[in-house]
């Protein structure tokens, strides 16, 4: 199997419901940083995990699949560290 083979039958398994129960944590920083909704974020993850630089409208706005999934992670670190949360 070709890599884009490979990428095509990954995306055909890969379903927005399955993001949504796997990453949840992920979902909800990229809901609260990139404005976006529930959907929409995890597209944005199964475009990433793809390889894909650029998702919807919403994303490419931002500044891109990468860029929205590393403030999102840098967004849960830095709530993390806020005193008074809970980890």
């Amino acid at each position: 199997m070709t890599r884009k083979g490979a990428r095509n039958a990954f995306l055909r398994s890969y379903h927005i419901p399955s993001i949504l129960l796997h990453y949840p944590r992920l979902v909800r920083s990229m809901r609260r940083l990139a404005v976006l909704d529930e959907m929409t974020a995890a597209t944005c993850i199964r475009d990433l995990k793809a390889g894909r630089r650029w998702s919807s409208e919403a994303v490419n706005r931002y500044g891109g699949t990468h860029k929205v999934a590393t403030d999102a992670c840098k967004y849960r670190r830095a709530i993390s560290l806020l005193p008074g949360s809970v980890a």
